[in-house]
């Protein structure tokens, strides 16, 4: 990354001086110093020339940034503190004028999320779209919504780093980190507060409608091309339980909703709890307060559970 000294903004626009752009600045007064002191039309010709260079480069770097938008495709929802796929659509609407070496950075107020690696374009040609796959690191659940990004570049000679803000439009439903967490054992009983096992059986159970989430292996065709629809079958067994995952907000001392840093830690090792447990095949419900969600092992039951979790407060 080029390092850099001095910023100036104004507007949706920042000019930064780089160290090498510094050096050029120092370089090119003692050139103007030498030439008012000895006359010499040789220095006069090479200062014009470096004054020169400055006006290029902030003409050739405007032209660059000029006329770019940029739209992302994203997945529906991410998990926090895990990088999801996204994809960057950086489209030139200049006519005749390509663009060179562009960067891709979040908006300054925006930092909860991170780009790797940091998306660049090294040529953007004239009324073209470039596509660039990332990933993006939400670093708190909750809903990311991203309206703005900044385009920076230093070309053409690396004297300035100049970026614009633009407008950027994504919003991801980011659910709670899953971090490894301990199980509770398979049991006969269930236990208040720990969550409750139901013993089941290996014969079928019942016949149902098809959700989103369940295995083809379970269709029951017979039945499916009776109706016209998909049905499964529903299976007991005694490896397979229910459990209820209590999330509980409130300090019992206080009788006060507990300190943020609390509240995501217990946030999380619910959404861990039943994540885990549905990847095993149990049912699961959570229950908060006097609210509880009805059983349910399939993905929609997973992403219904993950997606409250997600904007609780």
């Amino acid at each position: 990354m080029t390092n850099t000294r001095f910023t100036f903004t104004l507007r949706n626009r920042t000019l930064q001086l780089t160290q090498e752009g510094l050096g050029f600045i120092v370089i090119l007064f003692g050139v103007g110093l030498g030439a008012i002191n000895t006359g010499n039309n040789l220095l006069y010709l090479i200062l014009a020339m470096c004054c020169s260079f400055i006006v290029v480069s902030g003409i050739l770097s405007e032209m660059s940034l000029k006329k770019l938008s940029i739209e992302g495709e994203g997945p529906a929802y991410l998990y926090a503190q895990e990088p999801g796929a996204l994809k960057l659509k950086l489209s030139n609407h200049k006519k005749w004028e390509p663009s060179y070496s562009i960067r891709v950075r979040a908006a300054e107020s925006q930092q909860a999320f991170f780009l790797e690696p940091e998306p660049y374009f090294f040529f953007i040609p004239a009324g073209q779209t470039v596509e660039k796959p990332v990933l993006l690191t939400a670093t708190k659940r909750g809903h990311l919504k991203i309206s703005a990004c900044r385009l920076a570049t230093h070309f053409p000679f690396g004297f300035f780093y100049k970026t614009k803000t633009i407008p950027f439009k994504l919003e991801i439903i980011i659910f709670p980190a899953i971090r490894p967490v301990k199980l509770p054992e398979q049991s006969e009983a269930g236990l208040e507060g720990e969550g409750i096992a139901q013993p089941r059986g290996d014969e079928l159970h019942a016949v149902r409608e098809f959700q989103p989430g369940d295995p083809l292996s379970s269709v029951h065709w017979k039945s499916s091309a009776k109706t016209g629809t998909l049905r499964v079958k529903e299976f007991q067994s005694h490896n397979l339980q229910s459990y209820t995952v209590f999330l509980n907000l409130m300090d019992p001392a206080t009788n006060q909703p507990v300190q943020e840093d609390v509240m995501e830690e217990r946030v999380s090792e619910a959404a861990s709890l039943i994540y885990h447990l549905i990847e095993r095949g149990h049912e699961v419900s959570l229950k908060m307060g006097e609210n509880q969600s009805p059983f349910g092992n399939s993905e929609a039951h997973l992403l219904n559970l993950m997606h409250t979790l997600a904007f609780v407060r």
